[in-house]
């Protein structure tokens, strides 16, 4: 079921109000519009139409003012963290081996209008990691978006204050919200990563964006942010320190082009980012360049008692070790990376869910760059994994009479790895499998 509403400037955007949850997954957005989080989710995070209509114009939709106590919300994650093979040493700092409780995330929220006529509004987290025992911002979102008509076409567009690449984005398949929603705290992870994901909270950045609605079915979407480090004592403060080292602006873009036709949208889109980090914490002297580019789809197909949807990306980063390789910490001058993402959700009757998702990260060896002590011994960044999620939405339709616009998912997730940084068996030098890392994590995703 799709829905079309008249926006201001003649602008006529046709949206989606289906299947599951808002921008970000908080109720506030949901108290502020008077909408049930199955307008704008498919099982939270995911955006449908609607809830991407949303966070383009600003989160301002709805009759809510500034300041609203309904503008403040919370979250909790929490849940029960099993590998295969026990990690000598403990999972974490001040958690056993293996089979460990968390509470792995507790955000705060500021989420909706800052000033509705300007077109002003945020999305403000705030997270104490429950497993490094530490307060830090988190991912912060602050817009501005207006409508206009450009030779007979109607368009939203804006700029935006944020702090992570990708994390404005209005699709689940570019890294801030791609899968997996919840990663497990206390699981493994490879020690190879693209730089658009490492860049999260410890950089600011500004830009603009537009969306041009070429027909009521066809949304042609682009982008432009210019990102900087944080100073060292403003990372420190905010508990992101010591910030990543990058010389002079990083840009990131994206351009995006969304067909909706009846109960079904599907996206086709590129993205990319340009940076020179300093090499080994040095803010001085030579850079290394890295080169992010990547393609991505998503296609959604949305009913009333049922919604599926599919994501596929894929990232290329090419990189050039010039400070880097003449300092010993390479041993090459120029590297690639891979990494390929492919993820499969169905949610039923608003309340149960299923997802089921591949990653793969490749690339060419190097001996300097991947061999961290005891987690990788053969400088080799290949790792595949497969998830299986299985999810319980006990509101999805409606919170309690207490509080309506809660939400939570119940879930059980688990993770095996037919290879682990560059290696089925004996990855690290030690006899460790790769399959020693598979992980089962299970518990609750709360929001109130």
């Amino acid at each position: 079921m799709y829905m079309s509403r008249l926006a201001a400037g003649g602008f006529i955007l046709s949206a989606g109000v289906l299947a599951a949850h808002p921008a970000a997954a908080i109720p506030s957005f949901a108290a502020q519009t008077g909408l049930p989080c199955s307008a704008c989710h498919i099982g939270f995070p995911q955006l449908t139409p609607f809830g991407r209509t949303f966070k383009m114009e600003a989160y301002v939709l709805g009759d809510q003012n500034f300041p609203n106590i309904k503008n403040f919300s919370a979250m909790v994650q929490g849940g029960f963290t099993h590998l295969k093979d026990k990690v000598p040493g403990g999972l974490a700092p001040d958690y056993p081996s293996n089979d460990a409780w968390s509470i792995q995330q507790t955000s705060l929220f500021f989420g909706g209008v800052l000033d509705k006529p300007l077109g002003l509004g945020a999305f403000v987290q705030g997270t104490f990691d429950g497993v490094a025992h530490q307060f830090h911002w988190d991912n912060t979102d602050i817009r501005l978006a207006q409508h206009a008509v450009l030779l007979g076409t109607p368009l939203v567009y804006g700029v935006t204050f944020n702090n992570n690449p990708s994390m404005t984005d209005l699709w689940n398949t570019l890294p801030a919200w791609g899968y997996p929603f919840i990663p497990p705290a206390l699981g493994a992870s490879p020690t190879a990563s693209l730089q658009i994901s490492n860049l999260a909270q410890s950089v600011v950045g500004f830009g603009g964006y537009t969306g041009i609605n070429l027909t009521p079915a066809n949304l042609l979407y682009g982008e432009i942010d210019l990102y900087k480090s944080l100073p060292d004592h403003t990372a420190f403060a905010l508990g992101a320190g010591p910030a990543n080292g990058i010389a002079g602006v990083t840009p990131y873009w994206r351009l995006a082009y969304q067909h909706s036709v009846g109960e079904n949208s599907i996206e086709v889109g590129a993205s990319g980012l340009w940076d020179h980090p300093y090499p080994g914490g040095l803010k001085h002297g030579p850079t290394d360049t890295l080169t992010d580019a990547g393609l991505d789809m998503q296609f959604q197909h949305i009913e009333a008692q049922q919604a599926l949807s599919l994501q596929a990306s894929w990232f290329h980063e090419w990189q050039h070790w010039g400070a880097s390789y003449p300092l010993g910490n390479t041993a090459n001058l120029n590297d690639h990376l891979d990494v390929e993402t492919v993820t499969l959700s169905y949610l039923w009757h608003q309340m149960f869910g299923a997802t089921e998702a591949f990653n793969n990260i490749s690339g060419n060896g190097d001996a300097g760059l991947y061999n961290a002590g005891s987690a990788n011994a053969n400088g080799k960044p290949t790792t595949d994994s497969f998830t299986t999620e299985l999810d319980y939405y006990p509101f999805n339709r409606g919170g309690p009479a207490i509080f309506p616009w809660a939400n939570a998912k119940v879930f059980v997730e688990y993770t095996f790895y037919p290879q682990f940084n560059g290696l089925s068996r004996n990855y690290d030098g030690n006899g460790r499998s790769a399959s020693a890392n598979d992980v089962l994590f299970t518990g609750i995703w709360l929001v109130f």
